[in-house]
């Protein structure tokens, strides 16, 4: 599952040696958010920002999701899911963390589409 346009952050290394309780609790809290049907930005922005936060993100990332119109935090999004699809295949991954990840790159994207429709 490796997309290009994004490679992990050089100037915050992300550890993936040890299991992080916290990164995984992110991603499930966000995915359980996404899955509710036709939910809305101001309600997913917290969600994400955790995400992104905890995953040591490009802080530009984070602000597109967190602060930005639904054309800038679409753009944000999809630049989640390409970080996520790039580490997707990394050894250290716990099954359970690379679970969710896969259930996060499904859940944006319906979101990410169904939102552009609306948009545009």
């Amino acid at each position: 599952m490796e997309q290009s346009g994004y490679k992990t952050p050089t100037h915050i290394p992300l550890d993936l040696s040890k299991p992080s309780h916290e990164r995984t609790s992110s991603l499930r809290y966000a995915n359980e958010v996404l899955d509710i049907e036709y939910v809305c930005l101001s309600r997913i922005r917290e969600p994400l920002a955790l995400v992104g936060g905890y995953w040591n993100m490009d802080p530009e990332i984070i602000c597109r999701v967190t602060t930005g119109m639904l054309e800038t935090a679409i753009s944000g999004i999809e630049k989640m899911r390409v970080f996520f699809a790039s580490i997707y295949d990394l050894p250290g991954l716990c099954d359970e963390t690379r679970e969710e990840i896969e259930l996060f790159l499904n859940r944006a994207s319906a979101w990410v589409k169904v939102n552009q429709i609306y948009y545009y």
